[in-house]
């Protein structure tokens, strides 16, 4: 399979991608010409500054690790470089593969990228993130990026949809 088609397949992915169903979402990132995705639990793994969480170990690189921070702020911050795929949900007829076909062509050009030089991002084939929940009597452990408590503010779900 070419790179070009292993781009175009990625991109059939994500826009086949149900719009209720929130465990992967689709970017492309055209500072850095890559398209690249953001596990829901990636960010179960952050505190509230977005680092990697006290009780919590992951099996990503440094490097993959300082990229998800970076784009996930640059989200969080609106990037008008980030560009976030739509959802069109689970088409499985001939004429929904045209439909999805066309959308990505259109997606492609809309966005002036082209697949010949665009690159996936490339993580970890499996990665572990591990979150040790057994100790709660430090207040401070219960105020992650992902927490619902006064001194975290938002959710990170809240951070991740708000309109702000």
């Amino acid at each position: 399979m070419t790179k070009q088609e292993q781009i175009y397949n990625w991109l059939t992915t994500g826009l086949e991608q149900p719009a209720d169903k929130l465990s992967e979402i689709f970017y492309f990132d055209k500072r850095d010409n890559e398209f690249f995705s953001i596990l829901v639990t990636d960010y179960f793994m952050f505190d509230e500054n977005l680092n990697v969480a006290k009780d919590t170990t992951t099996s990503y690189s440094k490097e993959n690790l300082e990229s998800l921070v970076d784009r996930i702020k640059r989200i969080e911050n609106k990037d008008a470089s980030i560009i976030s795929l739509p959802r069109l949900g689970n088409l499985k007829s001939t004429t929904d593969t045209d439909f999805i076909n066309q959308q990505v062509d259109s997606f492609l050009n809309l966005n002036s990228i082209s697949i010949e030089t665009a690159t996936i991002w490339e993580v970890e084939e499996t990665g572990t993130i591990t979150i040790d929940l057994k100790n709660d009597n430090d207040e401070k452990k219960k105020t992650g990026y992902n927490s619902t408590l006064p001194k975290a503010g938002r959710s990170w779900w809240q951070k991740l949809f708000s309109s702000e």
